[in-house]
């Protein structure tokens, strides 16, 4: 891996402790629920990638990296009615601020449905906007919805919906689903700065984005490879490349692997283009690209992919992605 690990934040024991205990008390997950949540550790996804960040701002980023992943697990386990629209139309219906449509709050699911837009509307929603601009807003929600479209979307394709994707619908839907926009959008929320203008409109700054999103979901994909075959998911990198080349699936997971180390190389000469922007764009990239490893590192420790077999190209990819 060519980013460098580090240390985790000083309090990150506290600050996962704190937002697993809020996704039980808000109803997301039950107690089993709770359970896997401090087993797999997914608070460490945030706190890898920042060091001295002040706890207020830390803790209720733990709180969204939570409510995104036990999100995108009701999705896998209830899909709400209408999870076969895609395209534009469910970016719409999706949960996020701001948004009047249809989301887990209106899905008619039943009380752990309604947790997810309360927990959303009362908690969440209400401790990130105070500081955020109204540009800065909009772009958030827009994200956020976008990213719960493609929770939709891809129960839409495991439930047969929606026919199996080729392989760039399924890398644009992808790239939104996994949910590093909305998160990347909270690295002004954790630092109490807005970005500039410039910068958010650079280049660079899209790529550095696109390529970090797409290296870590495709990583993620090939770490769930055996637990999604075992669910009937047809929704990941790995099937979708098989099924659109006729090749077998280790053939593909070793294609997929290539791909990641394509966009981490995107990603590294994005965050150099970042420089010329000065201390902005170096926070951004290097923010970035510290999300990055941290990913890369739970991916490899975290009990949520460690229930049974080894997938078999999930040590492959971190060996052939770090050169």
């Amino acid at each position: 891996m060519p980013i460098p690990g580090g240390p985790l934040h000083p309090r990150s024991a506290e600050l996962e402790a704190q937002a697993y205990d809020w996704a039980l008390r808000r109803g997301l997950v039950d107690a089993e629920g709770h359970r896997r949540l401090a087993a797999s550790r997914v608070v460490t996804l945030a706190t890898s990638y920042y060091l001295t960040a002040r706890y207020r701002e830390m803790a209720v980023l733990a709180r969204w990296y939570v409510w995104l992943l036990t999100l995108d697990d009701w999705y896998d386990e209830a899909p709400p009615a209408g999870a076969g629209r895609g395209g534009a139309g469910a970016h719409r219906d999706a949960a996020g601020p701001g948004s009047a449509g249809r989301g887990p709050g209106s899905a008619g699911r039943g009380p752990g449905a309604a947790a997810f837009r309360a927990a959303l509307a009362e908690d969440l929603w209400p401790a990130t906007r105070a500081r955020m601009s109204p540009a800065w807003r909009a772009r958030f929600g827009r994200h956020l919805r976008e990213c719960v479209a493609g929770y939709r979307w891809q129960a839409a394709v495991r439930t047969g919906r929606v026919p199996p994707p080729e392989p760039a619908e399924y890398i644009a839907w992808r790239r939104r689903s996994f949910g590093a926009y909305p998160i990347f959008d909270l690295i002004e929320f954790v630092e109490r700065q807005e970005f500039g203008a410039p910068l958010r409109q650079d280049a660079a700054a899209a790529e550095l984005v696109a390529a970090a999103s797409d290296a870590m979901a495709w990583t993620n994909d090939l770490h769930s490879l055996e637990r999604d075959l075992a669910c009937g998911e047809r929704g990941n990198l790995a099937l979708v490349v098989a099924a659109a080349t006729g090749g077998g699936r280790d053939e593909a997971a070793a294609r997929v692997e290539e791909m990641i180390a394509e966009r981490l190389r995107a990603l590294l000469r994005a965050r150099a283009a970042l420089l010329p922007l000065g201390p902005q764009g170096r926070l951004l990239g290097d923010r970035v690209c510290a999300a990055v490893r941290g990913a890369w590192d739970w991916h490899r420790a975290s009990a949520r992919y460690r229930p049974g077999p080894r997938a078999p190209h999930a040590g492959g990819v971190v060996s052939r992605a770090a050169r």
